[in-house]
């Protein structure tokens, strides 16, 4: 070990990989314009709806948006082609501040985006634009309508403060943005001190360019990505003490358990993790099992009553690229496929792992933009791949073949779940391949499963080493944006 690597240690690595992942956050913030990452034009109206107030989100008949009856929007997500037998489904939207949604940031979800089209004069203009929240417009969220209030926490929260002072709409824009930054820092933040043998691998996961851009954003995935690090961190380190469990402890699962429902369902399997804790720690087998299966049927049973408010109480069908005209989606005969073709729809995940590998790799380092046009180069994703597999050979866990083996199974529900999810929502019936699967759906697991690699011994100098490569892609990062938009 060198003197630099032992100064690092005795300051605190994990003070220094903090400060860089807020440093190119705040710059990737700023550089990046508005809206320009998938489905951000539909996340942000859900967080002010939900900063006013609106928990359910409202709804109305995709015939009367399409056709401008009742209202007047700019329909910035279009639904023009929808079948004429789905004009009378329901589907959510917001009314949004006009302040919101200048003509130069907004775009059109089918046709077109902006791309080698921002200017500072365009962004300074935003931030100087009065928010005048009286004068709305309804803009469709058919995607981020079903989300409930902790998904966005951060940003409502900053939404509520940034309207109670009047702040401008630009002001406010970057202010949320700003605030699901600090919130996924101090989760990754935490998750480093609760793992303090895998800070490493955990900081060159934040420092990805697809992690810092979604962490910086009105995206749900910012919430996501925090909850789950930090709580497959801490759960991970309850296994290292045999003391009786507190009462913060049940009160941190609990928490955990409701924002797991609450953020992206699919990543409740994080929970399993408890099983890995020494059940003296609780007080004998009984006990255990049974704080165990009270967590999960927490997890559950927040999922299933919101699932039940959000979709049966307001009527609101499931959104799916059939209302977009792809009319060989169904939802009802993909479930009856699935349920007699089980095999055909596990062949359908290993098929598309395979034959979209390179597609989700791009995606889980860096491909973003309003249509994923910001891409970076293959060789970059390659390499900065094998890195993370490096660190996670070598990240220090101490763990049973047992252990990893529940780390590998939790990862392996969430992604037959969030495969299954668009196998029923995207994927035509009976598709030999899924369709809608992002790679960035993988970041939220991949600390259960690189740390699961644990085989090998440390590096020498693996905090130099991890400096190098996150400051390498924060550099990265920030030169796709300018060259993408400016």
């Amino acid at each position: 070990m060198n003197s630099l690597e032992r100064r690092i240690e005795h300051f605190g690595a994990e003070k220094i990989f903090i400060a860089l992942f807020v440093l190119f956050g705040v710059m990737t913030l700023f550089m990046r314009p508005p809206y320009q990452l998938m489905d951000e034009i539909n996340h942000l109206p859900r967080a002010w709806q939900i900063s006013e107030g609106i928990f359910l989100s409202p709804t109305i008949t995709i015939g009367d948006f399409v056709n401008g009856a009742d209202v007047r929007s700019k329909k910035i997500f279009n639904l023009n082609q929808a079948p004429a037998d789905a004009l009378n489904d329901k589907v959510y939207f917001a009314e949004m501040p006009v302040s919101f949604l200048p003509d130069d940031f907004i775009v059109n979800a089918n046709y077109k985006h902006y791309i080698h089209a921002f200017s500072i004069e365009g962004i300074e203009k935003f931030l100087a634009t009065p928010l005048n929240a009286e004068k709305c417009e309804p803009v469709l969220i058919p995607n981020t309508g079903f989300y409930p209030l902790p998904t966005y926490l951060p940003q409502a929260a900053t939404a509520f403060i940034g309207r109670s002072l009047n702040l401008n709409a630009g002001a406010i824009f970057y202010l949320m943005g700003l605030s699901g930054l600090i919130f996924v820092a101090a989760c990754v933040f935490g998750a480093m001190k609760f793992l303090p043998e895998a800070k490493t691998l955990i900081f060159l996961l934040a420092m990805m360019p697809m992690f810092l851009v979604e962490a910086t954003s009105t995206s749900a995935d910012a919430v996501t990505f925090g909850v789950c690090f930090l709580g497959t961190a801490w759960l991970l380190s309850l296994r290292n003490s045999t003391e009786k469990f507190s009462r913060a402890e049940i009160f941190g699962l609990i928490i955990l358990a409701i924002m797991l429902a609450c953020s992206k369902s699919v990543y409740g399997t994080i929970l399993l993790l408890y099983f890995l804790i020494p059940r003296e720690r609780v007080g004998g087998l009984k006990k255990f099992l049974s704080l165990g299966a009270a967590i999960l049927f927490l997890n559950l049973s927040i999922l299933f009553v919101w699932s039940y408010l959000s979709a049966d109480v307001t009527g609101a069908a499931p959104y799916t690229n059939y209302y977009l005209g792809y009319t060989d989606r169904n939802i009802s005969a993909q479930k009856i496929f699935v349920t007699e073709h089980p095999a055909a729809f596990i062949a359908a995940v290993i098929n598309s792992l395979i034959e979209l590998k390179f597609i989700y790799l791009t995606n889980f380092i860096g491909s973003w933009g309003f249509l994923w046009n910001v891409n970076l180069p293959m060789i970059f994703c390659v390499l900065y791949g094998i890195t993370l597999i490096f660190f996670g050979l070598t990240n220090g866990l101490r763990l049973t073949l047992a252990e990893r083996a529940v780390l590998l199974f939790a990862a392996a529900l969430s992604t037959i779940a969030f495969f299954l999810f668009d196998y029923l929502t995207w994927s035509a019936v009976g598709e030999d391949w899924i369709a809608g699967v992002q790679g960035r759906y993988f970041i939220p697991i991949a600390p259960m499963i690189l740390g699961a690699l644990s085989i090998l011994p440390p590096m020498r100098n693996k905090h130099l080493i991890a400096l190098a490569a996150g400051i390498s892609s924060g550099v990265m990062m920030l030169s796709a944006n300018f060259f993408a938009f400016y």
